[in-house]
């Protein structure tokens, strides 16, 4: 079959967030099931290919710029936003459209995330439409403070509702998601099909080491520097840290979000550490190519994940266990259903700084239990998070989707 993946979000343009790598790892592994598979994508520059093939997978970008600069009007700089992505799911049904004529689709997938499908959702369609769930703006807009989300979300939001609501097939990374979007819109919890994310465990294995008590104990954390992500919980965690495990290292990997007045958090974070005289023992290195995360992965110890804001599923958490290492993470959204607490790894809730501290100086004090746990997160990914695995279930439902489509019409 033609399947369709519209999803502004693919490498490397996009950057290698959780939604792009799911994205790149799930077209690609239903092309390697035979199947043809198309991405239609963003791009920010016109330097950018609109159209090039990426081991088989056809890969339209279409170019999009940000323009942020009207953002700062009085009043309607708020709706500067929006009002963008309407004219993107605008220009992506536009697309789909022109596909449908000169190739044929047998089914589009949308994320959720913007409402990118709302045009093609809207009109007339001649292929059925899943929508996947990953963390709608409706859901992130109850943990982001007032001055860190200056546009306005309900429109988006609103969008989001509707694309869900009419869509042919829902697809959510766990459970916890899916039962939100259910409440949210109103709609039968059975109509969501739980399927996870999907990560590569041959590009994430690790290499065996053996842990020796004099080294540094490499602590990681993945993902953008802001409150949301938890930065500033753990960097209060940190000293405790620091005291109790001497050896204790600290590597930050993530683009900066600065903040509303302009400031970098990267450099407010490395003034802070400075202060502190522990510059020596926290590395900010900001956003780095794939195959950096990948040797930085293989040289840690702990992954920490001290979210504040809504995980569906936690893709940093899962790439973490394909690496053999242990988790400490928030026990927030969909995160207790990708880390097991006490056998992948430890659970702290959102924001406890000390419940925070203590878990990462157990695992930094404790080879063997890093070892174990590190293991454990591994066969779990093999097990259930495998691109063959996720792309057989998500075929199942599309099937499913496409016949009952057919049917209708």
């Amino acid at each position: 079959m033609h399947i369709v993946l519209a999803n502004q979000w693919y490498p490397p343009h996009s950057g290698y967030g959780g939604v792009a790598m799911h994205n790149y790892y799930l077209s690609h592994a239903l092309h390697q099931l035979g199947h043809r598979v198309t991405v239609v994508a963003c791009r920010r520059s016109a330097e950018v290919p609109a159209v090039h093939k990426d081991n088989g997978v056809a890969v339209y970008r279409l170019l999009s710029r940000d323009h942020y600069r009207l953002r700062r009007l009085p009043l309607l700089g708020r709706y500067v936003r929006p009002v963008q992505q309407l004219i993107y799911s605008w220009r992506v049904a536009r697309k789909l459209r022109e596909i449908e004529q000169a190739e044929g689709l047998n089914l589009v997938e949308f994320t959720e995330v913007n409402a990118e499908g709302f045009f093609y959702v809207l009109t007339h369609h001649k292929a059925p439409v899943a929508i996947r769930c990953q963390t709608p703006m409706f859901v992130l807009r109850r943990y982001y403070r007032a001055e860190e989300m200056r546009y306005d979300t309900t429109i988006t939001a609103v969008l989001e509702k509707f694309c869900i609501r009419h869509a042919d097939a829902l697809t959510a990374p766990s459970h916890d998601m899916a039962r939100v979007i259910a409440t949210e819109c109103g709609i039968p919890l059975e109509r969501i099909a739980v399927i996870s994310n999907t990560v590569n465990a041959e590009e994430f294995r690790p290499t065996p080491r053996e842990p020796n008590a004099g080294d540094d104990v490499m602590i990681l954390h993945v993902g953008r520097v802001e409150r949301g992500k938890g930065v500033q919980v753990l960097a209060e965690a940190i000293p405790q840290v620091l005291r109790a495990v001497p050896q204790a290292r600290f590597v930050f990997i993530g683009a900066d979000r600065p903040l509303p007045d302009g400031r970098s958090q990267i450099t407010i974070l490395r003034e802070h550490f400075a202060s502190l005289g522990l510059d020596s023992r926290v590395d900010l290195q900001g956003q780095v190519s794939q195959a950096e995360l990948l040797t930085t992965y293989a040289s840690a110890d702990i992954c920490v994940v001290p979210s504040l804001i809504y995980e569906s599923f936690s893709y940093t958490c899962a790439q973490a266990m394909a690496a053999g290492l242990p988790v400490v993470a928030s026990r927030i959204g969909g995160i207790p259903e990708t880390v097991d607490d006490g056998t992948t790894g430890i659970l702290v809730d959102p924001g406890d700084v000390d419940g925070l501290a203590r878990a990462i100086i157990r695992l930094a004090r404790d080879a063997a239990l890093r070892q174990r746990m590190g293991g454990a997160g591994r066969a779990k990914v093999e097990a259930l998070y495998t691109s063959r695995r996720v792309a057989e279930m998500n075929l199942e439902v599309y099937e499913q989707t496409i016949g009952n489509f057919q049917k209708r019409r």
